[in-house]
């Protein structure tokens, strides 16, 4: 069944029932108000007779003339005595005196549901001035008009309920069309995205942005961009690595042919050849761990997170580095070791601190500081810099150095080793930990990398 078929039923359901509701409670409180008026209107005429005083002499219980004047349409006044025994009786209606002659001390008033009325009556003692009780005095009454207008009230009830449930059976179906529209849009559009693999998004005004329809197309919006951002990515990636494997690959097929050829018999050609393919080999090795660390920097979900000390991370990672590169890598901490513990992967952050020296280290002949402190607007946050004095970045070039493979200088970057893959593993891992990196840079000047990150960052939930 479709949505907007449910939506129809289940407002002319919910309306249905409601009506039914309003039409019981109404009916009720009709036939409750009119019978109760009658009841004290019985009640109003039992007044003057009680106070004849024929009632209070038992002889004069079989002379009826005196009861007529007190007879109403429709009604009957009867009069009985403690042995429930009739002695006057008068009634416009028969079916009145099949009611029951039962006495009672009490005073009641009492409603019968017959088949074609409804019939009303009271009972009070007849008690004389010596307070003897001599019999009791009924008086009741069939409401004939009653139930016509009852009759009337159901019909025009059941009337309306149903011209009302009609209603709501149109009116649902085109307030549900109208509703669904935008659903129905968005169902199209993504059918159509499914068949020809596109990444169409769907128009939203402006006065839809803050109901829920509204909040559905622009979360559907924003993921269509992101997979489409996602998408181009990855084409750029396949494209990019393609291009960064086909160069060593196709140097090694160039010399692997050459020695087939003539390495045999030349042995500077065979040492050439060796020594080219070692080195492209060497760096495909390389690009490929790297391409590898780019894979694993992409997801949150491989990563262990656990507790580690910043300060000592940075300090022994610089130590490493300074004696393996023959370099001073001056560590300036502005902030005690046991105020660094820190939430993330200690692998992953060592690898961005190398990272962010290699490149340091590469691009400058001075020393390089490091310096870790405290966010000054939040405790919980540390800056990590990593400050150089070499020859810098235009500033035209700094938004497109986390693209991957992208380098400032081509040749530069072979020269030493570099495959354009570092700063966006970076990226990637200072995302994964919550946090922020930015380069600072002037040509000549040298580069100051920021990498800003939350002490108690969490894991992302699956």
């Amino acid at each position: 069944m479709r949505l907007r078929i449910k939506i129809t039923l289940l407002i002319a359901i919910a309306l249905l029932l409601i009506l039914l509701l309003f039409n019981i409670v109404t009916y009720y409180t009709i036939v409750r108000l009119t019978t109760n008026s009658q009841v004290q209107l019985l009640w109003n005429a039992a007044k003057p007779l009680m106070s004849q005083p024929q009632i209070y002499n038992r002889e004069r219980w079989s002379d009826t003339d005196w009861l007529q004047p007190f007879l109403m349409p429709t009604g009957m006044i009867r009069i009985i005595d403690k042995n429930s025994t009739v002695h006057a009786e008068l009634s416009t209606i028969d079916q009145l005196t099949q009611l029951p002659a039962d006495f009672s001390s009490r005073s009641f008033s009492r409603t019968l549901n017959t088949a074609d009325a409804l019939i009303i009556y009271i009972q009070t003692p007849i008690i004389n001035d010596k307070n003897e009780t001599l019999g009791a005095l009924q008086i009741a009454r069939k409401l004939n008009t009653l139930e016509q207008y009852l009759g009337v009230l159901v019909n025009v009830l059941m009337l309306t309920t149903m011209g009302a449930v009609l209603f709501a059976l149109a009116s649902g179906m085109y307030f549900a069309k109208i509703i669904l529209r935008p659903i129905n849009e968005l169902v199209f559009i993504m059918e159509t995205n499914q068949r020809n693999g596109m990444f169409k998004k769907l128009d939203l005004a402006p006065s839809r942005h803050h109901d829920e329809l509204g909040q559905l197309i622009y979360t559907f919006n924003s993921m269509i961009g992101q997979l489409e951002h996602n998408f181009n990515l990855q084409k750029q990636f396949l494209a990019d690595a393609s291009h960064e494997l086909k160069t060593p690959l196709t140097i090694i097929e160039s010399y692997a042919d050459l020695l087939r050829r003539w390495g045999g018999s030349n042995e500077e050609l065979r040492s050439e050849a060796i020594e080219a393919i070692h080195s492209e080999a060497a760096r495909l090795r390389k690009l490929t761990h790297s391409l590898l660390t780019v894979a694993n920097t992409e997801s949150a979900y491989q990563m262990q997170w656990e507790p580690f000390n910043l300060h000592e991370l940075v300090s022994s990672t610089s130590a490493s580095l300074q004696q393996a590169f023959q370099r001073e890598l001056r560590f300036e901490p502005d902030i005690a070791p046991e105020d660094a513990i820190m939430n993330g992967s200690a692998e992953q952050i060592k690898q961005l601190l190398i990272i962010l020296l290699d490149n340091a280290i590469k691009y400058s002949q001075s020393a390089v500081l490091i310096k870790l402190q405290h966010d000054p607007r939040d405790a919980q946050i540390v800056v990590l810099q990593v400050e150089d004095h070499g020859i810098g970045i235009a500033r035209a070039e700094i938004p497109r150095l986390f693209d991957r493979f992208y380098r400032v200088d081509q040749a530069r970057s072979r020269s030493t080793g570099g495959s354009g893959l570092g700063l966006s593993i970076a990226r990637n891992i200072v995302r994964l930990h919550k946090g922020t990196i930015a380069i600072e840079s002037e040509p000549g000047a040298g580069t100051r990398v920021i990498v800003k990150l939350p002490l108690n960052a969490a894991p992302a939930c699956r």
